[in-house]
Protein backbone atom coordinates (compact mmCIF):
# COMPACT_ATOMS: atom_id res chain seq x y z
CA UNK A 1 0.00 0.00 0.00
CA UNK A 2 1.21 3.64 -1.31
CA UNK A 3 0.48 6.61 0.83
CA UNK A 4 0.25 9.69 -1.01
CA UNK A 5 1.21 12.91 1.36
CA UNK A 6 0.92 16.02 -0.15
CA UNK A 7 3.79 19.18 0.11
CA UNK A 8 2.42 22.12 1.17
CA UNK A 9 3.92 24.75 -0.73
CA UNK A 10 5.70 27.26 1.50
CA UNK A 11 7.89 30.40 0.99
CA UNK A 12 10.51 30.12 2.81
CA UNK A 13 10.71 26.13 3.40
CA UNK A 14 13.22 23.38 2.55
CA UNK A 15 11.63 23.23 -0.90
CA UNK A 16 11.84 27.34 -1.30
CA UNK A 17 14.63 26.38 -4.08
CA UNK A 18 16.60 29.35 -1.98
CA UNK A 19 14.45 32.16 -1.58
CA UNK A 20 13.90 34.15 1.45
CA UNK A 21 11.36 37.30 2.13
CA UNK A 22 13.74 40.80 0.80
CA UNK A 23 13.24 41.81 4.51
CA UNK A 24 15.87 38.69 5.52
CA UNK A 25 18.76 40.25 3.57
CA UNK A 26 21.44 42.34 5.30
CA UNK A 27 22.94 45.33 3.77
CA UNK A 28 25.56 45.31 0.92
CA UNK A 29 23.55 41.36 -0.16
CA UNK A 30 22.56 41.00 -3.81
CA UNK A 31 19.65 39.48 -5.14
CA UNK A 32 17.56 38.66 -7.65
CA UNK A 33 13.44 38.87 -7.75
CA UNK A 34 11.64 35.80 -7.37
CA UNK A 35 8.94 35.78 -10.23
CA UNK A 36 6.23 34.17 -8.31
CA UNK A 37 6.37 36.19 -5.18
CA UNK A 38 5.26 39.18 -7.28
CA UNK A 39 2.19 37.07 -8.71
CA UNK A 40 1.01 36.86 -5.55
CA UNK A 41 0.95 40.66 -4.37
CA UNK A 42 -1.98 43.32 -4.86
CA UNK A 43 -2.51 44.20 -8.03
CA UNK A 44 -1.89 47.81 -7.30
CA UNK A 45 1.30 47.03 -5.45
CA UNK A 46 2.58 44.93 -8.90
CA UNK A 47 1.84 47.79 -10.96
CA UNK A 48 3.62 50.32 -8.77
CA UNK A 49 6.47 48.26 -8.12
CA UNK A 50 7.18 47.59 -11.41
CA UNK A 51 6.73 51.41 -12.18
CA UNK A 52 9.57 51.64 -10.32
CA UNK A 53 11.64 49.35 -11.94
CA UNK A 54 10.93 46.14 -9.78
CA UNK A 55 10.21 43.61 -12.15
CA UNK A 56 10.28 39.73 -12.43
CA UNK A 57 14.39 38.37 -12.12
CA UNK A 58 15.36 42.12 -11.82
CA UNK A 59 18.79 42.31 -9.86
CA UNK A 60 19.08 44.57 -6.50
CA UNK A 61 21.16 45.41 -4.20
CA UNK A 62 20.42 46.08 -0.39
CA UNK A 63 21.04 49.64 0.58
CA UNK A 64 19.60 49.72 4.15
CA UNK A 65 17.61 46.86 5.62
CA UNK A 66 14.63 47.02 7.81
CA UNK A 67 11.43 49.66 7.44
CA UNK A 68 11.35 50.98 5.51
CA UNK A 69 13.94 48.72 3.12
CA UNK A 70 15.73 50.11 0.57
CA UNK A 71 17.33 48.72 -2.44
CA UNK A 72 18.92 49.92 -5.71
CA UNK A 73 17.64 48.68 -8.97
CA UNK A 74 19.52 49.47 -12.11
CA UNK A 75 21.24 52.92 -10.37
CA UNK A 76 17.92 53.53 -8.98
CA UNK A 77 17.01 53.57 -5.30
CA UNK A 78 13.79 52.75 -4.16
CA UNK A 79 12.32 52.40 -0.64
CA UNK A 80 9.78 49.35 0.26
CA UNK A 81 7.46 49.80 3.62
CA UNK A 82 8.08 46.88 5.35
CA UNK A 83 4.29 45.12 4.72
CA UNK A 84 5.25 44.84 0.83
CA UNK A 85 8.71 44.03 1.25
CA UNK A 86 8.46 41.34 3.80
CA UNK A 87 5.78 39.71 0.38
CA UNK A 88 8.76 39.87 -1.79
CA UNK A 89 10.88 36.94 -2.06
CA UNK A 90 14.44 36.86 -3.52
CA UNK A 91 17.18 34.76 -4.16
CA UNK A 92 20.33 35.58 -2.82
CA UNK A 93 23.28 35.81 -5.25
CA UNK A 94 26.80 37.13 -3.70
CA UNK A 95 27.85 36.50 -7.49
CA UNK A 96 25.51 38.94 -9.34
CA UNK A 97 26.96 42.27 -11.28
CA UNK A 98 26.24 45.77 -9.69
CA UNK A 99 22.64 46.37 -9.50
Amino acid sequence: MMVFIPQTQSNNGPHSGGRIPLTQLSRGQRAVIDAESLISLADADRCLLRAMGIHESCELKVCKAGAPCIIEVERTRVGLCGSVASKVFVKPCDGCPAA
